[in-house]
Formats: C-alpha cells, structure tokens, sequence
C-alpha cells in the first residue's frame, strides 16, 4: 500500500526536546490518532529504558519524560559522542513516531581495552543417548581457545587481564555445566561487571529446535532428552526471547555483542533478534591512521556499538557434524579461516569479525555443496570491529584435525553375466560397514557420505564370484585416476562379517 492508503497521517505520537540545562532532558510527547504506548530511550542505538505511559508527567494533553543526565553515565562509552534518543508508540506499541537525538560527549578519550566476556556453550551429551552429539563439546572448546589466546593478545597490553572466558560445556576440562540454570547465572554474573566498553560473546554448540505458537527458537541445553525436548522445550531449552533478557542493555551494559549459533534452524534466532539492533542503530568506524595500530584496534572497539550474530543455517535447516572434519561444519569453517586465511585479518594481524564470520558462511558454503547437503550460514551485523590479534603462535595453536578419507557410495556386482546385478546386496553392507566406520566420533578412520560428489571422494567398486558357499571379491578403490585394488574372500553365510573386512581393509589402504 502506499502511504496514503495506510493512513497513517497524523497517527503517531510527536516528540519534541525541550531541554533548557544541563543536568536534565526534557522531552514532551503529544498524543495523536493512534493514541500512547510506550516511550523508549536509546543510548547508543540500544535500548536503554522503556516507559509506559502511566510512567510519565501529564500535562494536559500531553506528556512529559523528565531524565537526569547522570542517569544515563554508567550507559556512556568513555572517549566518543554518545547518542541519546527518544521515540514514542501508539497504543498498540506497533507503529513508532521519529526519533528525537541528542548527542552527548563522554568523558576524556581513552585507549583502556575493555574487557571481553566470552561464554562458551557446547552439549554433546544429553540426557540419555537419542540426542547426544559427537563434536559440540570439542567444537565450543575450540573455539574457546582460539578466541582466548587470540583476544589477550589484543586486550592484554596494560599487563591486567582483560578477557574472562566461562567454558560452559560437556567436556571434561569445562569450567562449567552447559545446563539452563547454569547459562542463566553466569550472564547474570557478567552483568555485574561489564561496562559499555566492554564485548559480549555468547557460543552455542548443539540442538536448537523450533517450538510454541510463534515458531520460537530454543536451544537445548545438556537438561533435554528426547522427551522432554518435544514435551518440555521451555523447561530444558533457552528461547530467544528469554536471551534477549538475559543479555538486555539493561543487564548487560556491553554495548559490543557477538552470538554464534552452531545449531540446527538457528536461522531462526536472527529474526528473533534482528530487532535488538535494528533502532537507530548508524555507526561509523574513525579511522586515525596517526595512532599506533594497537592503540587504534582498541580505540575502535571503545567506539563502536552493536551486534553481531552468524547462525550455522537457516531457521528450516540443519547443521551438519561431519566426521571427515570431526567437528561441526560451522565450526571448522571458523577455526580454519583464522589459521588458513591471513586475508581476512585487518591490518595483516587484527581479527576482524565481519571478515572471519563472511570467510566462514564462504567455506561452509563450499562444503555444503561438496557434501550434497542444505547448509547456508546467515549473518546479521550493524557493526564491525576487532576482537584479537592474530600471530604465528595463535595459528600454531590451532589445531586443525586432519581431514579423514571420505568415502562414497559403493557399487560392486555378482560376475555372473546372467545376474549383472548385487544380488547378495554386498554394496549395502560394505556401505554400512563404511558408515560405521565413519560413527566411531574423533577416532574414526575415515568419513562416508553415500551420495557426496566432491572429487576427492574414494568409492569401492569391483566384482564378487559366488561358488557354492564361497564368495572372492575383487575391490578397486578408486579416487579420481588412483586406483587401488585388493582381493578377499568369505562365505555367503557370513556376508556382513565379510563386508567389514573389505570396510576395514578400504580404509586400511588409503591411509
């Protein structure tokens, strides 16, 4: 519709500065058609406090928000104009009126690092076995790490800790368990300390799921089970909604905010969260080429606000463990353009983290469409800045696990030419065999996806010849050009032990 069959002329609310001092803002706000909802201030682009309109000085037929400007100091970052704004709803909170803005100069600049929270959360081991993972565990302690030694490199210059890592995992050098209670107090132990200098990181690694009437999304911590992820999501899983307030401005004053969700249907959390951030939100990076690059890296996290989320797919899709990787997809993409990429790196050693999230979705990308699987990262950002410093020591200490032999398919046929055909299903054992393989987590000696179409993917092929009760079957292994051949025999009686030794001999060989 155009702005003329909408109606809305004369529909929402007018807000007007009357500031006369120092000391105090003074807004008014006049009702009109669509009537008083809430008023909300922003500090920053962020939301600061909302006002219903009981909450406010009536004055005739209008309104009045009185807000002392000390109110608003511990919400101030040190070293930059801060942006204060104001705008009003009608009555059904749905349509806003124009913001009024008010800059406000923070104390003296300063190039103190502000400190990083980052909260690590991986569950690989649920309640019961139907929903336990292989790699979530490893992957957010993976991540952890690289993180950790990366941001002290940044952070840690005055000689004072700068980055506080809470390891909320199901492995076994956690610092914590990855359960709801356990989350919840732990951003609520955060809160009490960070300042709006500060950086925000929030890691999930396992289940997410869609649930309630409004498709919400959840992710499961390490209470779930099957049961209750299908009949008790609130009770074991954490919503968007309840992480919007755990982590709110007014919580957590951070003003600098990244979450990774490696999750499947984590989509789902940007249109959950996309509006934290989408008010008023215009920030732009100075640049002051004068300055020591150090110096520079940290005055550019103590100017910028915003929010940051890179979801491992999107809200109708899965995201995908893989074993030739023995980690998540999502993950690994992370971990390797930090070791493997220097391009993304501003200035050759800063990890920027628009581009260390865009060389991720890039890789997971690629491999989705090696593996013949649905996997599209999806990234939301209103900023950009540098979380760590990136060295040949940070490289080293990333340890990427060495890719495993993939296999595909198999396709081996009975060799009597009036058969031309698998008629003992021989193919569909060794597969299983390779499959099984493939399960055994971390120590598994290769990977297998049947229907893969990447190059590099090994496939058996070859012919079995059935006497009596005696089987030989003739393997080529084959990747590419490379063939490889070996020859072993069995009895039709014990097929399944025979299309595990071919499985286990296969892997044998090209390793």
């Amino acid at each position: 519709k155009s702005i003329g069959e909408m109606n809305i002329c004369g529909l929402t609310p007018q807000v007007k500065d009357i500031s006369n001092n120092e000391r105090e803002y003074n807004y008014m706000i006049t009702p009109r058609r669509g009537g008083l909802g809430e008023t909300v201030l922003y500090v920053n682009g962020i939301e600061a406090k909302r006002y219903k309109s009981a909450q406010l000085i009536k004055n005739g037929s209008d309104y009045r928000l009185n807000i002392k400007r000390s109110e608003l100091n511990s919400w101030f970052i040190t070293g930059q104009t801060n942006r204060v704004s104001v705008k009003a709803y009608t009555a059904g909170n749905d349509i806003s009126s124009r913001s009024v803005i008010d800059d406000e100069e923070g104390d003296n600049k300063t190039t103190a690092p502000p400190n990083l929270y980052a909260v690590m959360i991986g569950v690989s081991d649920y309640k019961g076995d139907e929903l336990d993972l292989k790699y979530a565990g490893k992957d957010a302690m993976d991540i952890s790490n690289a993180v950790a030694v990366s941001s002290r490199k940044l952070l840690n210059t005055d000689g004072k800790e700068h980055v506080f890592i809470y390891n909320l995992n199901t492995e076994k050098d956690r610092s914590g368990s990855p359960d709801k209670n356990s989350i919840r107090m732990t951003l609520s132990e955060i809160g009490k300390k960070a300042t709006p200098n500060d950086i925000l990181l929030i890691f999930f690694a396992g289940h997410g799921m869609m649930s309630g009437e409004k498709k919400q999304f959840y992710f499961l911590t390490s209470d779930a089970s099957k049961a209750t992820a299908a009949d008790a999501t609130a009770d074991v899983g954490i919503s968007t909604a309840e992480l919007t307030e755990w982590m709110k401005p007014q919580n957590i004053k951070a003003q600098k905010r990244i979450l990774i969700f490696d999750a499947c249907n984590s989509g789902q959390a940007i249109r959950d969260f996309v509006k934290l951030g989408g008010n008023d939100q215009d920030y732009v990076a100075a640049r002051d080429d004068e300055k020591a690059a150090q110096v520079k890296a940290i005055e550019k996290l103590n100017e910028k606000s915003g929010l940051f989320i890179l979801s491992a797919s999107a809200s109708n899709q899965k995201a995908y463990e893989m074993s030739r990787y023995s980690q998540g997809v999502l993950t690994y993409s992370l971990l390797k353009a930090i070791k493997q990429q220097p391009d993304i790196l501003d200035n050759g050693k800063y990890l920027n983290v628009s581009r260390w999230f865009g060389a991720a979705e890039k890789t997971v990308s690629e491999l989705s469409k090696e593996n013949n699987i649905r996997q599209q990262p999806q990234i939301v950002s209103n900023t950009n800045f540098n979380i760590g410093l990136v060295d040949e020591e940070v490289v080293a200490k990333i340890i990427l696990p060495p890719e495993k032999p993939l296999f595909a398919a198999s396709n081996l046929q009975n060799n009597d030419e009036s058969i031309a055909a698998d008629d003992l299903g021989l193919s569909r054992m060794i597969d299983n065999s390779l499959s099984a393989l493939s399960e055994r987590g971390s120590k598994g000696p290769i990977a297998f996806i049947s229907n893969t179409s990447t190059p590099d993917a090994y496939k058996l092929s070859g012919r079995y010849e059935v006497k009596e009760n005696n089987i030989t079957v003739k393997v080529n292994v084959r990747r590419g050009k490379d063939v490889k051949r070996f020859e072993l025999t069995g009895t039709t009686g014990k097929l399944i032990e025979l299309a595990a030794a071919i499985a286990e001999e296969a892997a044998r060989v090209v390793k």
